[in-house]
């Protein structure tokens, strides 16, 4: 490879690399990659499933956390994302959910002409391929006839699959009580429609091993194409940016460090920054593009003024309860508390066999759902009255006046889907242990003061949190973590959306055949912190602070590149080209303007195969 290639990735992450991959898939285009972390690719921890928490609070892990959390009482909780090649998708829990079509229809109704639905579910399905499970029985135990044919990827680098352990009751009890409730799957999620309970698939290989875009991506290719090079333990600085004659800005390069030594790295055509939603608009902070003031009071030279980099950040925040199974109901505490019977047993499994629990990741039993209370007419005339709540609330009013312009769309845009009865605002899940809300979601904190016993744990995650929040440079030292300030359940209307639905919680544990399992109030425990009775017997104030005091992430954050016009208080246009500047596009989670339904790294891929074919067609590659 040159000295100078064509192009320069900064992050290896989930979308670094699988646009590292299109991109150099031209022979004549010379591609650098320069990632902060290792290559992770023979980790065992990395590949198996069931360790993925291993890996957090690790050298794999940027391991930031949050600023205190004012609504939460002053909690502070972990965010973590990938330190290595292939980013987050390296330590994620690898549940492969779509997101909706009125969700990304909105990305484009901001004005990003070729965002929409149709135009995206091409790339959506273009990311991977749908192994199901072939034996019959594990078929219909999963209820996995909602997949339609033409919907499926079927050719796509990121390998997708399904549990087939016909002896865990839980997931078959899980679809059998929300049919009972009325919330049977009602099509194929990746229609962009549908929404009920159902099984989503994990990005785990036939073989129960973790498919990620280092391994699925860039693996494959990584030894026969001399025009792309991958520098790992290389930590970016900043991005190289110059003013032409006529007073543009223009992206040359980079500065980075490896090895103590610090190196410029010149690029022909372009800069793409790929550090994903916290490390983005610190990168790009750094470098001179953001709130001039703040720059400024770094002693940071202000290339272009723009405050909306690491503004609009958007998290799913998190509640649930978990509840004391029967006996004979098997689960995963006793590995959580590191019994070393338990966690043996399972490695035998694995090793040998392919089989037992350290082949599942993080969920796989999922339902996306409306709040029920708001279905009937009296909780219609009651959503109604939640929307009059103002959109002046207290997270920090954006410095850009134009930003509420964003503002009002996106209001407007979650107003329209609490009142859609056939639009989920939460997604609920269930996974066999106990959870601690209490603490700050990572680490050995996740692990602390469980309680004796077998537990199932039913969360449900804040799809569309009207609460938004900044994420922003501390000091001009690229080495220090940025302040993470997602607001969480800042916004009131949040905090009553969310009540709502953790204590719908109660009518799924309640109902047959997932009550079956489970011990009942007076016998059973449940975690630390909640009310040991029904919640639905409890005032809906008491179910607000129980829902603020154990409130965690999904760990899905979003939009602090949003992709937006700039009138509108974006950080970069429909071709995901960083306004005000020449040569310099964002490629990540950070673009998406309003967080996705579900799991991120879905829309990630499609984002990222997207972005090729938008640079290959704005530079004329290719043709």
């Amino acid at each position: 490879m040159s000295s100078e290639p064509d192009f320069i990735i900064v992050g290896g992450g989930t979308a670094g690399l699988a646009l590292a991959t299109r991109l150099s898939e031209d022979p004549s285009k010379e591609v650098l990659v320069l990632e902060a972390g290792e290559s992770q690719l023979n980790n065992f921890r990395v590949n198996t499933p069931a360790l993925w928490p291993s890996l957090l609070a690790t050298d794999c892990d940027w391991n930031d956390k949050t600023v205190p959390q004012e609504a939460l009482g002053g909690k502070q909780i972990g965010q973590p994302h990938g330190r290595m090649l292939g980013g987050t998708s390296a330590l994620n829990g690898m549940a492969f959910v779509a997101t909706s079509k009125l969700n990304v229809d909105a990305w484009a109704a901001l004005g990003n002409p070729g965002w929409d639905w149709e135009k995206m579910a091409p790339y959506y399905q273009k990311t991977y391929t749908v192994n199901l499970p072939e034996d019959d029985a594990v078929r219909t135990q999963l209820a996995l006839d909602y997949m339609e044919d033409h919907i499926k990827g079927t050719s796509g680098p990121i390998q997708t699959s399904f549990p087939d352990d016909l002896n865990d009751p839980i997931p078959k009890a899980w679809l059998d009580t929300f049919k009972e409730l009325g919330y049977s799957i009602s099509g194929d999620p990746f229609s962009g429609v549908a929404f009920g309970a159902y099984t989503n698939s994990a990005s785990i290989n036939p073989d129960r091993t973790r498919s990620y875009s280092a391994n699925a991506y860039y693996a494959p290719i990584k030894d026969s194409r001399p025009n792309l090079k991958v520098v790992t333990s290389a930590l970016v600085e900043k991005v190289e940016l110059e003013k032409d004659d006529s007073g543009n800005v223009i992206a040359t390069g980079v500065q980075y460090t490896k090895d103590a030594t610090s190196i410029t790295a010149k690029a022909k055509r372009e800069v793409i920054v790929s550090g994903g939603t916290y490390n983005s608009p610190k990168i790009l902070e750094l470098s001179g593009i953001g709130d001039a003031e703040l720059l400024s009071s770094y002693g940071i030279p202000v290339f272009v003024d723009n405050p909306n980099v690491g503004a609009h950040l958007q998290d799913h925040t998190l509640g649930g309860l978990s509840f004391e199974v029967v006996d004979g109901v098997a689960t995963k505490d006793d590995m959580s508390r590191q019994d070393r019977a338990a966690l043996g047993a399972a490695m035998e499994a694995y090793t040998k066999h392919r089989k037992g629990p350290f082949t599942v990741g993080g969920n796989f039993s999922s339902a996306l759902l409306p709040v029920p209370d708001f279905l009937t007419s009296e909780g219609k005339t009651e959503l109604e009255s939640l929307l009059t709540i103002p959109s002046s609330w207290s997270s920090p009013a954006p410095k850009d006046p134009g930003a509420a312009a964003f503002d009002r769309a996106h209001t407007a845009f979650i107003k329209e889907l609490l009142r859609n009865p056939a639009e989920a605002s939460a997604g609920y899940f269930t996974y066999a242990a106990q959870s601690n809300f209490r603490g700050s979601g990572t680490g050995a904190d996740a692990q602390s003061t469980k309680l004796p016993g077998n537990y199932v744990t039913i969360a449900v995650s804040l799809l569309h949190p009207l609460s938004r929040g900044t994420v922003h440079i501390q000091s001009a030292d690229p080495s220090e973590p940025p302040a993470i300030d997602p607001q969480y359940l800042a916004h009131p209307l949040d905090v009553e959306v969310l009540a709502r639905h953790v204590r719908y919680i109660e009518t799924i544990a309640s109902t047959p055949p997932f009550s079956n399992l489970l011990k009942p109030l007076g016998v059973g425990r449940r975690n630390l912190g909640v009310p040991q009775n029904d919640l639905r017997k409890a005032s809906l104030d008491e179910v607000k602070e129980y829902v603020k005091s154990a409130a965690l992430t999904t760990f899905h954050p979003t939009s602090t590149c949003a992709m937006i016009p700039r009138e509108m208080g974006g950080v970069v246009d429909s071709r995901l080209r960083v306004h005000g500047v020449k040569g310099l596009r964002v490629v990540d989670a950070s673009v998406i303007p309003i967080n996705t339904r579900g799991n991120t790294q879905t829309s990630v891929y499609a984002i990222a195969e997207k972005a090729a074919d938008l640079i290959k067609e704005d530079l004329g590659i290719g043709k």
